[in-house]
């Protein structure tokens, strides 16, 4: 079981975790043609929504199937700052990143009138930019905990 546990881990880690590292690439494509932007913004929270965020959220599921059919503990420090590391990354997909685009497809769903895009919309993808910066810094952070089990 730990392996098949293992596995959907893995695999869920990388479908939950990977778009967001070609976000900021394909962002700044968007960005030089603003057109596209409002399209580019309702596909990424689509895709985050139908298959991102539940494969993220299957990370608990599955990590805790590794911790009861594995030999670790939640009382390691490297798997506690990882947890929490987590869960804290989870609320702020939650709670900053999800609301942000949604506002952001919102203002962004007409076209801007004679005095430009709605001084809300820079504001908020500076947000949403340095909130992904940060969600994939924490990755970056998990993925080196669980690889490399410091001992603290």
């Amino acid at each position: 079981m730990f392996q098949l546990f293992l596995f959907l881990h893995v695999i869920g880690a990388i479908i939950a975790f990977g778009f967001g590292f070609a976000v900021p690439v394909i962002g700044r494509m968007a960005a030089a043609e603003p057109q596209h932007g409002n399209f580019f913004l309702r596909a990424g929270k689509r895709v985050g929504d139908t298959i991102l965020l539940p494969a993220s959220l299957s990370m608990a599921v599955t990590g805790a199937g590794l911790i009861y059919f594995g030999s670790r503990t939640p009382k390691e420090m490297w798997l506690s700052i990882s947890m929490g590391i987590y869960v804290v990354a989870v609320l702020a997909v939650l709670f900053i990143q999800r609301p942000t685009l949604t506002k952001v497809i919102a203002l962004t769903s007409t076209p801007p009138g004679p005095q430009g895009p709605d001084p809300q919309v820079p504001v908020l993808l500076k947000r949403a930019r340095v909130t992904g910066l940060a969600l994939s810094g924490a990755v970056l952070v998990i993925v080196y905990l669980m690889v490399v089990k410091p001992t603290f």
